[in-house]
């Protein structure tokens, strides 16, 4: 069976629409991967961060406040922390491990936690 040529064309067309539309709908693989969150926090008034580094190897530093044992500081820490893994969780991402270490010595204290996160 023979198709005419304005058929074989519409169907050429239609066969490119689809593929065309395939792709352009499917998720982006630069978009997909690990991203890192590592949560310095530091007795010192200084250094106290978290540095967010994303699949395609950007990064944003978040400022937090000295590792003090007050309720103040630690708290306002708590909902920083919070507030950024909450906005991760909004881009998809999810948590796939966590690893946590800390030091104290006389008058210095430093915790870090690492987040490895999946989108």
């Amino acid at each position: 069976m023979k198709l005419s040529k304005p058929l074989s064309l519409a169907l050429l067309l239609a066969i490119i629409a689809v593929f065309t539309g395939i792709t352009a709908f499917s998720p982006q693989d630069e978009q997909k991967g690990y991203a890192t969150v590592s949560i310095y926090e530091n007795f010192s008034v200084v250094n106290s961060m978290i540095i967010i580094t994303y699949p395609d190897e950007t990064t944003e530093v978040i400022d937090l406040g000295p590792f003090k044992y007050n309720a103040d500081y630690l708290q306002d820490n708590g909902k920083t922390i919070n507030t950024a893994l909450n906005s991760m969780r909004e881009k998809g991402y999810r948590v796939v491990s966590t690893s946590s270490s800390g030091k104290i010595n006389s008058n210095k204290a430093m915790r870090i936690t690492t987040v490895i996160m999946e989108n």
